[in-house]
Parts: C-alpha cells; structure tokens; sequence
C-alpha cells in the first residue's frame, strides 16, 4: 500500500464551506425535492414553495439542495398549520417573517464579526472575512442560543403589551378601523447625505452604527421599541403619548451631547396604527414622516390634534413647552397645524 502525501491529505480534508456546512445543518445537501416531499408526506411543488418563501432563489426539483434539516424544517411548518388551523396565506406569513429576520440577523451577526476581526487583528477587510469563515463555526452555538432567547423574550414582552392594550381597548363595533393606539416618531440625521459623501467605508460605518446604537439605547431605555432604522433615521413606536414625547426630545438631547455631535430632527404623533410585516401604518405614521421632513435641526414637531391630547395631561405640560408654529403645507397630505416641542426650563 502507498503512502499518503501531504497533498492527498490536504484534499480528503472537507473544505471551509464544507465544514461549516456541515456544523449548521448537520451534513451536506444531498436530497432532491422529490425526496423530501415523500419524507413529509407533500407534494415536490411544496418543498418549492416553501424554499422560496424562505427566501432562496429557485432551484430545479431535481437537484440535491436540501438535507435532513430541511425536512423537519417544513415538517414543523405543516405542523403549525395543522396545530393551529392557520390558512396558507397565514403560513407563508409567518415563514417570511422567520426568514427576513434570520437573514437580518445573519447579516448584523456576521459584519459585526468582520469588523471586530478587522479592528483587533488590524486586518484588511478581505483578510476579516477569511478569518470569520474560517472560524464561524466557534461562535455558532451561542449566536444560536441568544438567538432563541431574545426571541423568547421579545415574544413575552409582546404578549404581555398585547393584553394591556386589549384590557384598555375592549371591544369595537368597527371592524375596519385600525386596531392600534400608538406614537409613532420619526427622528433622523441633518443633511445626512452632504455629510455622508465625504466619508470612507470607516467613517460612514462609525456614523451609523453611532447613530443607531444611540437610538436604540435612548429608545428602548424610555419604554418604547425601535420598528426600524434606515442607517440616517430611526422609526419608533410607544404605547402612550408621554414616553412617545419623552423619547423625540431624548433623541435630540443625547445626539447633541454625545461624543461626535450630531443634528437631527424629527416628528411625533399620536393616533391609531396597524402593524404589519414587523412595520407600522396609517395616517398618523405619513404624518409623522411628513412633519419630520419640514422640521429644521433641533426641532421636535407634532400636530395640534397630538398635542390637544398631550396638555390634558398635567406631567406633558410640566414638562415640555410647545409653540404652534404657521399652517404648512405637507405633502401628500395637505395643509397642517404644526406644533413645536421643546423641554421646559424650569
């Protein structure tokens, strides 16, 4: 029998990609969609189906995409539907809302282990993510395992907000009205783009993690919960008018204060919402928008109909002052009332 050289040793190694493939799905694709359907009892068209609404570009029926984990995967789907007595269309909701959110998360996940690569070792960015694939597999556990929790968490945190407002709301004869009491705000960076363009990858990278990372600390510390950020801005929701109120201004004050100053401006209103897709819509979220567009830097605005509602109550006008501004002209909406909120001196 012939020795085995180096490089034949090398070679019977399973490549990066292999390995980690391996690790996240417990073994290389080997099953066609025709398989799969006779493990889970459907059709090969389901197991398509399902792979796009996943997210993933199509595949022909007969290629050898999918392992074992993909089987229970939509096993546990058709599970869900069977448990519950969800419609389809429910199903394929809620797989693309747990396949937007794991990409989400796989794509934060994996640049924040680029970039810590690239500042620890003094690596180029090409060299980071070498690293990071080589080295993933270390972290996958515990990236899994927090995963799982906050999501666990965020679902209890949402439970428990979901039977207060039904305790608050009761019942209601409308049954097209938007079911939601919310405040909405938007608040985002002064000339952001004019800023933006004179910055490398590094400094465009520091002023939006800096921006975000401050918006979700003053938002989430206040009670309210971040919808989303759109790298210049921030999109935030609470369940009542103060907390709503108190987190605009706090967004002004702490990006004013913080180490890299920044100006931003913003909006907050108050009325009915319906939430969708992990966003939220309605009148009240367009005029949010609208208003933040036409705030100068530094400024908070509402509408007079938020801030009628807001000084009934004696805490809002202890602490916040407000200044009703000329008739604008909005766009997309029409002529409006706006308010200008500042803190109190006193």
């Amino acid at each position: 029998m012939g020795h085995i050289g180096a490089s034949d040793a090398e070679a019977s190694q399973p490549g990066t990609l292999e390995r980690q493939t391996r690790l996240l799905l417990g073994e290389t694709p080997h099953l066609d969609a025709y398989e799969v359907a006779r493990l889970t009892g459907t059709t090969a068209a389901r197991v398509l189906e399902f792979w796009r609404v996943l997210g993933f570009a199509s595949v022909p029926a007969s290629r050898r995409t999918f392992t074992h984990a993909d089987v229970e995967a939509l096993r546990a789907a058709v599970s869900l539907a069977e448990t519950t007595g969800m419609t389809e269309t429910a199903l394929r909701t809620v797989v693309r809302a747990a396949a937007h959110s794991a990409d989400r998360i796989a794509v934060w996940q994996l640049e924040t282990l680029v970039e810590d690569a690239e500042r620890r070792w003094g690596l180029d960015d090409v060299s980071a993510r070498l690293v990071v694939l080589d080295t993933v597999g270390e972290a996958v556990d515990a990236l899994e395992a927090l995963s799982n929790h906050a999501w666990r968490r965020h679902l209890l945190a949402l439970l428990a907000r979901t039977e207060q407002s039904v305790g608050r709301a009761g019942t209601t004869d409308d049954r097209d009205a938007l079911p939601l009491e919310r405040a909405t705000g938007f608040v985002d960076v002064v000339s952001y783009t004019t800023r933006a363009a004179g910055l490398g990858a590094a400094g465009l990278g520091e002023l939006v993690a800096t921006f975000e990372e401050r918006a979700r600390d003053v938002i989430t510390e206040a009670g309210a919960r971040v919808v989303k950020t759109m790298g210049d801005g921030v999109l935030f929701v609470a369940d009542d008018l103060p907390t709503g109120l108190e987190v605009a201004l706090g967004l002004v004050d702490s990006y004013a204060e913080g180490p890299v100053p920044l100006e931003v401006h913003g909006a907050v209103t108050w009325g009915r919402v319906l939430s969708r897709s992990g966003d939220v819509f309605g009148p009240t979220v367009n005029l949010a928008a609208r208003l933040a567009d036409i705030a100068e830097a530094g400024q908070i605005l509402t509408d007079e109909i938020t801030w009628a509602l807001a000084e009934t109550d004696p805490a809002i006008r202890a602490e916040v002052v407000a200044l009703s501004l000329p008739t604008a002209q909005v766009s997309g909406i029409g002529p409006v009332e706006p308010v200008l909120l500042s803190r109190s001196a006193t």
